[in-house]
């Protein structure tokens, strides 16, 4: 009868082996794989605790950049002599003069060190309620509203956070319009659009900043360049074009502008040191 039962408890014991033979390898068997058990597995957990673990650490750190870029802002020109160096290369490659070029960015943004005084945030707020108010019509809150689209594509491409660009102000009751010009030249989001092949073919650069200094210099030297006369050094197309980059026109209600901008074209070097 034992041996009987020792010969049930190994049912994959070949005909030839003796009960006790059969009964000696299911027991080999049965010790190799509570070995395996008991030392194999503590490893594979741990390899695999491991890898979770930098797996978490990889997402923890990629969620860490994101949050890091989408934070970025640019910062305003310290150093106004940067600016200038800049400005020349853009009056080389235009043929605009170098002190008309300088005279705008200082009258537009301080040579750079005031790109805006407001947040995005901020300028879209005042529009919403000047809309709301009824002081900025309808079509005017539709452009704001199309130019809004479009800083927010700017900024995605530069890795900026737009709402927290800083640009210019509303004019509040000064005159019917939006702030919201970017950059150290301080154009509209759809003007920098329209220029941006233009410079970037210039400054060799595929997806250029309007805070950058030698991007923005590009840029105000190529609008100023489209006025007949301007590349001649011509002060009464300088004039004129001075009036356009304001406000589309050569109205004469613009010529206090363009004195400034003339008037710091022969004395920039005095905010320079």
């Amino acid at each position: 009868m034992a041996i009987c039962s020792l010969f049930l408890l190994t049912p994959n014991a070949q005909a030839s082996e003796s009960p006790v033979q059969s009964l000696l390898k299911f027991s080999k068997e049965k010790i190799t794989k509570v070995r395996k058990v008991t030392i194999e597995n503590p490893i594979v957990a741990e390899q695999t605790q491991k890898k979770q673990e930098q797996k978490v650490q990889e997402q923890n750190k990629i969620i860490k950049q994101n949050n890091i870029i989408k934070a970025n802002v640019p910062k305003a020109v310290s150093d106004p002599a940067e600016m200038e160096e800049a400005v020349e290369f853009a009056s080389s490659v235009t043929g605009v003069r170098k002190d008309f070029i300088m005279g705008l960015l200082v009258v537009e943004s301080d040579l750079g060190r005031n790109p805006g005084k407001c947040t995005y945030q901020e300028v879209e707020d005042g529009a919403k309620l000047a809309h709301q108010n009824g002081r900025l019509s309808a079509r005017a809150w539709n452009t704001f509203k199309e130019r809004r689209e479009t800083i927010k594509e700017i900024a995605d491409s530069l890795n900026y956070d737009y709402e927290k660009l800083n640009v210019s102000c509303n004019p509040g009751e000064a005159y019917a319009g939006t702030g919201g010009a970017m950059g150290i030249p301080q154009f509209m989001p759809d003007t920098w659009l329209e220029y941006k092949d233009r410079i970037s073919a210039i400054v060799g650069k595929k997806n250029p900043d309007p805070w950058d200094k030698k991007d923005a210099a590009v840029a105000v030297a190529l609008k100023l360049s489209d006025v007949y006369g301007v590349t001649d050094h011509n002060r009464f197309a300088e004039r004129n074009a001075a009036k356009l980059y304001l406000s589309g026109t050569t109205s004469w209600r613009y010529d206090w502008y363009a004195n400034q901008i003339l008037y710091w074209a022969e004395n920039y070097e005095s905010l320079i040191g």
